[in-house]
């Protein structure tokens, strides 16, 4: 009756073997570091300055730009042209154009090449050619629940930009692996590309975890097996997610006395 951990064989964590490494939309390889924090300020500026006529300050005015929002969207079949985050507000009014929570000018000035104005989990490779923007092993084009079961993305179903894909997207989250260490508590702060989106803090992100509670079960054995107990994000198994769970391992001690 003992549950064992399904064959993996490298699939991500909605059971596809979709993504490889630093890929990208394009079929291109993602490049570190993509833009200085010089080369980000001026876009940045470029933005602020002449916003009306280049809503993603890329320096191609929008009306010969494809697109607007630089969310490798046309524009022409993008909903939203000059939102890249579909956030409600166009990239030129918006302080935080890639929702990932973190000011755009704090990104352009931080020496960090890799937090950019438009890589939401600022891994070095721009969302336009990212397929997965948020950092959670799942491809963008599957990022999304169906929640009516009507077999259509409608609109609150997109979890693109949410990690732990609990319905707040990581704007707004303030814990956005699920580990309930708050964002800017964890190693490396908010900026990090590394415990930011780590959820057992094993040094291994959960892109490319396949077991992100540490409870020797695939995560897609978890989302798979049929049984409400088992769970992506609770060690212990016992429907009580880590992040509420006092005590995560169920051995008698609560967590915080653990350390």
């Amino acid at each position: 009756g003992q549950q064992e951990q399904g064959d993996q064989n490298g699939q991500n964590q909605n059971g596809q073997n979709e993504q490889q490494s630093g890929q990208t939309q394009n079929g291109q390889q993602g490049q570190q570091g993509e833009q200085t924090d010089q080369q980000q300020g001026q876009q940045l500026d470029n933005q602020d300055l002449n916003g009306d006529n280049d809503n993603d300050g890329d320096g191609i005015p929008d009306d010969v730009d494809n697109d607007d929002d630089n969310d490798g969207i046309p524009d022409d079949v993008d909903a939203n042209p000059e939102d890249h985050d579909n956030d409600g507000i166009n990239d030129a009014e918006d302080n935080d154009d890639d929702g990932d929570g973190i000011d755009d000018q704090e990104e352009v000035t931080d020496a960090n090449q890799n937090t950019d104005i438009y890589d939401h989990d600022n891994d070095g490779i721009s969302d336009s050619v990212d397929l997965d923007i948020d950092n959670d092993g799942i491809d963008n084009r599957n990022d999304w629940e169906d929640l009516n079961g009507n077999g259509v993305m409608d609109a609150g179903e997109d979890r693109t930009r949410d990690h732990d894909n609990d319905g707040l997207n990581d704007a707004d989250d303030l814990d956005d692996d699920n580990d309930n260490i708050l964002d800017t508590e964890e190693i490396g702060g908010p900026t990090s590309t590394g415990y930011r989106y780590d959820h057992d803090n094993d040094g291994i992100v959960d892109m490319t975890d396949n077991d992100d509670d540490n409870d020797g079960l695939s995560d897609w054995f978890e989302n798979n097996d049929g049984n409400d107990m088992t769970g992506q994000f609770d060690h212990d198994n016992d429907a009580i997610e880590d992040h509420i769970d006092d005590d995560d391992d169920n051995d008698g001690i609560i967590d915080d006395l653990e350390i």
